[in-house]
């Protein structure tokens, strides 16, 4: 099981290797670098990105509820209706659950693409 999502992660992010890259929420750019190497940690994609001021920086995001490819970007879907597929009762649980710092992953759509 382990072993067939890590080869996912490596399959749809091999044609972005050496690659300048966009990490993008609500069409605002977060985080942009060369992508240099990625690596699974617990519940957490770890990319390795060359950033533009010369140095290495790894940048930690959690692991998606949804992966969608395309031949320009990679949704990363975190939205919370992907969650709990589109159930209410289990929708409406999740919403009045109180988080002690709000996430910026939370309830969104990630796009990652080529600069």
């Amino acid at each position: 099981m382990i072993v067939k999502v890590i080869e996912e992660i490596e399959n749809t992010f091999k044609d972005l290797l050496l690659s300048e890259i966009n990490f993008c929420i609500n069409d605002k750019i977060i985080k942009r670098g060369k992508l240099l190497n990625l690596s699974i940690k617990d519940f957490f994609i770890v990319f390795l990105l060359e950033v533009q001021k010369g140095g290495k920086k790894t940048y930690e995001i959690p692991y998606p509820f949804h992966i969608l490819k395309n031949n320009k970007s990679i949704l990363f879907d975190y939205k919370v209706d992907t969650f709990v597929h589109n159930d209410p009762v289990k929708y409406v649980k999740v919403k009045n659950f109180k988080p002690k710092k709000n996430s910026k992953f939370y309830d969104v759509e990630m796009i990652i693409r080529k600069a």
